[in-house]
């Protein structure tokens, strides 16, 4: 049995650090959203709907297979600081690379634009994967784990408030600048506010620890993974579930085009549809760090698959744009219940000294789940849009369904890793 970690000491300080770090990042990536503007982008270049399709796929894979190989390396030290301020600032210019390949998009043909678009994009997400893992670690270690539902919360939320004015700044540069100048505007935009989102990072303070695992080769590090899937079937039962939700997303890159498509919109609604997500996940957030805390991660895990089939449904039977706002509404709350509480049960799952193997293995396991967003992409060019949100509907059902029967709550479980709070205080209540 593994010893749980020792509960940490709150810092205000790292506390607002995070929080701003987060809300400054989720501004900026508003400016870029991969739910509203890059698939319209990628129309706008010429791209079909496998293209569209492949946003996500490209995204998640390249997010998520790089972080088995920074996961052995990221646990061997006691100190993580310095490791995420090198890789977040890789993280950051790729954004900068994509406003230049955007801007000169009209020099080259359709199909080397795309590949450049499609590289840059891919390496802005290799670049965060090889973050992830460490930097989950240090927000971990410095942030008790009664707090980290709140924290993830209170970042997304800020986010969101910070979003509003992102999507009113797309609308103003779609409006004002004529493509692919306004394109590339928003990305040089998105760049600015990640570095100062950076100097948050910077201003993170980190307490001395001991090492937490021995040196180890990478092919032991990779042998022990089979080991750790043998040994824990709660958190097998958790890929599952993951995965089929991962799978469900397909439909995600689909919901602004097919508005556009479906009610004749201008390119610019893309910005309304972004307020729209933003305002929810404000809303939602108020409720989801609470949640989590109180009843574990389980619970909006489990909301987030309902939100997902929602948005489907409505995307299917929404006869006026009025109505089709409300699938952005469902999907933001979507992600951000995921966003909330996807990687801090993970860290419930496991000892402190292997989360980032954790983190990785988990990823690595379920990323290839969003190849779905090809065959999506693939479905929606010979059946159209309804099909792939039939199915994504079924998969999201289907994650619902594994996470209420076979995922327990970890928090719950006897000789758990979690740690709770102090003793004097009640328990976790169980509310799935």
């Amino acid at each position: 049995m593994q010893t749980p970690e020792p509960p940490r000491p709150f810092s205000k300080w790292n506390f607002a650090a995070n929080v701003c770090d987060g809300a400054l990042f989720s501004l900026a990536l508003s400016l870029v959203s991969q739910q509203t503007l890059l698939p319209v982008l990628v129309k706008k270049m010429g791209g079909n709907n496998v293209a569209v399709g492949l946003i996500p796929v490209l995204w998640t894979a390249g997010f998520n297979f790089p972080q088995i190989f920074v996961a052995n390396f990221a646990q061997r030290f006691d100190r993580k600081k310095n490791f995420v301020l090198i890789t977040a600032l890789a993280q950051r210019f790729p954004w900068l690379l994509l406003a230049v390949i955007v801007f000169f998009l009209e020099a080259v043909s359709v199909q080397t634009g795309l590949l450049l678009f499609f590289t840059a994009f891919t390496l802005a997400a290799i670049t965060g994967s090889i973050n992830l893992p460490v930097w989950f670690d240090l927000v971990a270690k410095i942030t008790p784990v009664d707090m980290r539902g709140r924290l993830f919360a209170l970042r997304m939320m800020l986010g969101a408030v910070l979003g509003v004015f992102g999507g009113w700044a797309v609308i103003r540069v779609l409006q004002a600048f004529t493509y692919p100048e306004s394109f590339a505007l928003l990305f040089a935009l998105a760049f600015g506010v990640m570095m100062v989102s950076y100097v948050f990072l910077v201003l993170l303070q980190e307490e001395n620890g001991a090492r937490l695992v021995r040196r180890q080769t990478f092919k032991m590090h990779v042998l022990h993974l089979p080991r750790i899937l043998r040994r824990e079937r709660n958190f097998r039962n958790f890929l599952v579930a993951d995965a089929l939700l991962i799978a469900s997303t397909m439909s995600g890159a689909f919901y602004a085009v097919n508005a556009l498509e479906k009610f004749s919109l201008t390119e610019a609604y893309a910005g309304t549809f972004t307020i729209v997500m933003t305002c929810s996940m404000i809303v939602g957030n108020l409720f989801f760090g609470y949640l989590a805390d109180r009843f574990g991660h389980k619970i909006n895990l489990s909301l987030s698959t309902v939100f997902t089939a929602a948005a489907c449904l409505i995307a299917l039977f929404a006869a006026s744009i009025q109505i089709y706002l409300f699938v952005f509404a469902a999907w933001a709350l979507a992600i951000g219940l995921n966003g909330v509480s996807r990687l801090p049960i993970i860290a419930e799952f496991c000892p402190e000294a292997e989360r980032p193997t954790y983190i990785a293995l988990t990823n690595m396991v379920t990323a290839p789940f969003a190849l779905a967003g090809i065959a999506g992409g693939w479905i929606a060019n010979r059946f159209g849009y309804d099909a792939v949100f039939i199915i994504a509907a079924t998969l999201a059902s289907a994650a619902a369904v594994w996470l209420l029967f076979m995922v327990k709550e970890p928090r719950r479980r006897s000789g758990g890793y979690a740690v709770f709070q102090r003793k004097d205080e009640p328990q976790p209540k169980s509310f799935l």
